[in-house]
C-alpha cells in the first residue's frame, strides 16, 4: 500500500465518531489499543473509552510484573466509561499482587461489568463481585481456584447472573455451590471438579439451569457421592471425566441432549447407572466407552453418536435398544475398528 492511500485510511479512521473508534479499540487486546495514542492527537484519548479490557500473557504477550501493575493501575484511573463489558485478565506468566488484581476487579465491579474472565494463579475476589448487580458471565480459570482455595462469604446475591464457569478444588466445593445458590436466574453452568475427596452430594436445584457441563478431574478411590438434578428447564447435560457419582435425576423433564466423555472406567457401574437415568433422551453422544454392558431401552432417541474407543458389541446393541433410531454417527478410532463396526452394522443396513 503507498503512502497516499495509507494516510487516506488513517484519516478515515480519525473521521470516525467517538463511540465508533472506542468500539474498534475494544475488539484488540487492550496492550494494542492503549498503544494506538501515539499515532496522533485525535487518537490520543480514545483507549480511555474502550468497553472491553483485555489482558492476556498466553499468547506471547508476556508482561513485567512492576511495568503492567503501573500500566493497570493507570487505566484503571483514566478509563472513562460508564459500563465496562468485558474485564478479562489471563496472568499465568506474569508476577503481580492479589492486592492489584483484587483492586483491579473492584474498579471493573464498580464500572457495572457485565462479563468477568479471571485466569491468575494467586487470586483474591473482592466481597463486590458477590453482590454485583450488572454481571451476566462469571468465569473463573481452574487454576485459580486451585490456589485461591474458593473463599465465598456467607452472603452472595448475583441478580443477573446467567452464566457461571467455574472449578471446585478438593473441600472447597462446599464453596462453589454457596455461590451457585446466590445466582437465581443461572441458565448455564460448567463445574469442574478436581481432586474429588467428599462424600458430600452435589443437589443442583436451579429451576432456571438450561446447560449443565459437569467435569470430573480426579477422585480418591472409594469416594462416592450423589449428583441430585432438580433442573426442570435442563436441556443439555455434559458429564465428562472420572465418574465419582451416581446420577438422582428428581426433575429432568426436558432434557433432550447428553453427551458423555469416558477418561477412565475407574467406576464402571457408575456410568451404565448414568444411562439408565438417561434413558429417555432423544439425542446421545458417547465418547470413548470402553467397555461392554446391558444397555437400557432408549424409546425416544432419534441421533446417536459413537467417538473414540469403543467396544464393537456395542454397536448392535445400541440399534436394537433404540426403536425410532433416524441417525447414526461412528467416529472409530482406527481402519480396523471402521471396518469390525461396518461389519457389526451390516445386518442392520441390509434390513
Amino acid at each position: 500500500m503507498s503512502s497516499a492511500a495509507s494516510e487516506n485510511v488513517a484519516d478515515m479512521f480519525s473521521r470516525l465518531p467517538e463511540e465508533i473508534l472506542s468500539h474498534i479499540l475494544s475488539l484488540m487486546p487492550t496492550k494494542f489499543a492503549v498503544q494506538t495514542s501515539i499515532l496522533s492527537k485525535r487518537w490520543r484519548y480514545s483507549w480511555m473509552f474502550v468497553t472491553n479490557i483485555d489482558f492476556d500473557d498466553s499468547h506471547g504477550h508476556h508482561f513485567n510484573g512492576d511495568t503492567f501493575t503501573k500500566v493497570a493501575d493507570q487505566l484503571e484511573k483514566t478509563c472513562k466509561t460508564f459500563q465496562l463489558n468485558l474485564f478479562r485478565l489471563h496472568l499465568f506468566n506474569t508476577r503481580v499482587h492479589r492486592s492489584s488484581v483484587s483492586n483491579w476487579i473492584d474498579k471493573a465491579v464498580r464500572l457495572n461489568v457485565h462479563e468477568l474472565d479471571i485466569g491468575i494463579n494467586k487470586l483474591q475476589l473482592p466481597l463486590s463481585v458477590f453482590t454485583s448487580t450488572t454481571l451476566t458471565k462469571l468465569r473463573i480459570s481452574r487454576k485459580s481456584c486451585h490456589y485461591m482455595g474458593w473463599k465465598c462469604p456467607s452472603f452472595v446475591n448475583l441478580p443477573c447472573l446467567k452464566t457461571l464457569d467455574i472449578a471446585g478444588h478438593r473441600s472447597s466445593i462446599v464453596n462453589v455451590f454457596k455461590l451457585i445458590d446466590g445466582c437465581p436466574v443461572l441458565e448455564s453452568l460448567s463445574l469442574e471438579v478436581t481432586r474429588h475427596t467428599n462424600k458430600k452430594d452435589y443437589i443442583f436445584n436451579i429451576p432456571t439451569l438450561k446447560r449443565l457441563k459437569l467435569t470430573y478431574r480426579s477422585c480418591t478411590n472409594n469416594v462416592i457421592n450423589k449428583v441430585v438434578l432438580r433442573v426442570p428447564n435442563l436441556e443439555y447435560l455434559l458429564v465428562s471425566g472420572v465418574l465419582c457419582s451416581y446420577f438422582v435425576m428428581e426433575d429432568v423433564s426436558s432434557l433432550s441432549k447428553v453427551l458423555i466423555t469416558c477418561l477412565e472406567s475407574t467406576f464402571n457401574h457408575l456410568w451404565v447407572h448414568l444411562l439408565n437415568r438417561i434413558r429417555g433422551i432423544q439425542n446421545l453422544s458417547i465418547q470413548n466407552f470402553p467397555f461392554t454392558t446391558s444397555l437400557p431401552i432408549f424409546p425416544n432417541m432419534k441421533h446417536l453418536e459413537l467417538k473414540g474407543y469403543l467396544q464393537a458389541r456395542l454397536i448392535p446393541q445400541f440399534l436394537r435398544r433404540c426403536p425410532k433410531l433416524k441417525s447414526l454417527c461412528i467416529d472409530a478410532v482406527s481402519k480396523v475398528w471402521r471396518i469390525f463396526f461396518f461389519t457389526c452394522l451390516t445386518p442392520f443396513i441390509l434390513v
